[in-house]
């Protein structure tokens, strides 16, 4: 049966895109909402991983971090920020690099770290949003921003996984006799 690892490199730069792009949608969930809630009006207020206020509230257009003058600090959006950068650069490091025997299996770790905390962060803030220090407990509901987190923690597991699984490997030479002496 022939060997089919690596038999174009388009496979290993798909498995690059797909980390690279599991790492920029870990990016850009930082930047949307992670707390929804209803205002008094009937209107809705959203807060995003950096702590900015949107809608019909009346402190709209403000950062929570600044509302609350030093008292705590609203950021869940930096987890998925720091690990989406870190899931960028293995994505690029899987495309640029191509020799070796197994290569990228500590590529692929790191990778695989970076999925489980975005994974685990986002299922986590998902299932329970807090309350960012100005709700009371149980008056907001999540947003947007932790499920695209988890999201592009499960795409960095799968790229993780099909480099662990071996699909980017270069083939195994064949071993060849040669000519032997009498």
């Amino acid at each position: 049966m022939p060997d089919r690892r690596n038999q174009h490199p388009a496979i290993r730069r798909g498995v690059a895109l797909v980390a690279a792009l599991g790492g920029l949608l870990a990016i850009g969930a930082s930047f949307a909402p992670w707390i929804s809630t209803d205002t008094e009006d009937g209107g809705s207020t959203s807060i995003s991983g950096w702590g900015g206020i949107t809608g019909s509230s009346q402190i709209a257009g403000t950062n929570l971090n600044d509302v609350l003058d030093g008292a705590g600090t609203y950021r869940p959006g930096l987890i998925g920020l720091i690990f989406g950068v870190i899931a960028v650069i293995c994505g690029i490091a899987i495309a640029a690099v191509n020799r070796g025997l197994r290569p990228h299996r500590i590529t692929a770790s790191v990778l695989s770290v970076c999925g489980l905390v975005c994974a685990g962060w986002g299922l986590f803030r998902g299932s329970s949003p807090g309350d960012a220090g100005v709700f009371e407990a149980g008056e907001a509901s999540p947003g947007v921003g932790p499920w695209l987190t988890a999201l592009a923690g499960i795409i960095m597991i799968v790229a993780a996984t099909a480099v662990f699984a071996g699909i980017i490997d270069p083939p195994v030479p064949i071993d060849r006799r040669g000519i032997q002496p009498r």
